[in-house]
């Protein structure tokens, strides 16, 4: 048995890569990660009647693990009138689909999908064209699947739970965040403004 440390307070991603180079016994390159293929695939496809061809269509996340974790509803409400593009709202559970339909009752020309198993996710994730949401998994499947994202960042570190890349950015609240002590009870992610998360968005989308 051998033992290998990493720290705690480095990129997870990275630390996964340089867990799986030990292990493995495989080269690794850190610039490797930004030319990466996908890797999260569906084995079916799921057929989304309200993605668009002639918008561009964005996933929109408002759940996420816990509540200050989440991007409020009014601004995501803001951020649908600030871009013109097809809106599509995902959840999981039934606090989830509370918030999304707060969402539709303030931007009521946004799209809530049905419920989705991880597979039908990972499918409409793949079709669409941005994904935007908090520091959850379902935002995460954007950098997996070589999707454009944007992640929100407010209680937990930006710079340590996900990877930046040309196509996949975060926004951080300017909280000081403690990886080793994560505050729940930090809701800075309310300081973002929906203007800044739609600057990024059309960067993303070239619009």
């Amino acid at each position: 048995n051998k033992t290998f440390k990493l720290d705690y307070n480095k990129n997870v991603v990275e630390r996964n890569f340089e867990l799986i180079k030990f292990a493995l016994k495989l080269p690794y390159n850190k610039e490797e990660i930004h030319h990466k293929l996908a890797f999260l695939h569906s084995t079916q496809q799921h057929l989304t009647p309200s993605l668009s061809n002639i918008k561009k269509n964005i996933i929109l996340i408002p759940g996420a693990s816990f509540s200050s974790k989440c991007y409020p509803v009014e601004k995501f409400a803001e951020l649908t009138n600030l871009l013109d593009a097809n809106y599509l709202i995902v959840w999981g559970s039934n606090e989830e689909k509370l918030l999304a339909d707060k969402i539709k009752k303030l931007a009521p020309h946004v799209n809530i999908c049905e419920k989705l198993s991880i597979e039908d996710l990972i499918s409409l994730v793949s079709k669409t064209n941005l994904v935007i949401g908090p520091d959850t998994g379902p935002t995460h499947m954007g950098w997996a699947s070589n999707i454009p994202s944007i992640t929100l960042f407010g209680p937990t570190p930006g710079y340590r739970n996900t990877f930046i890349t040309e196509n996949n950015k975060v926004i951080e609240s300017k909280s000081e965040v403690n990886p080793y002590k994560i505050n729940k009870n930090d809701h800075s992610i309310n300081e973002i403004s929906a203007k800044e998360v739609a600057k990024m968005a059309q960067k993303l989308l070239h619009m």
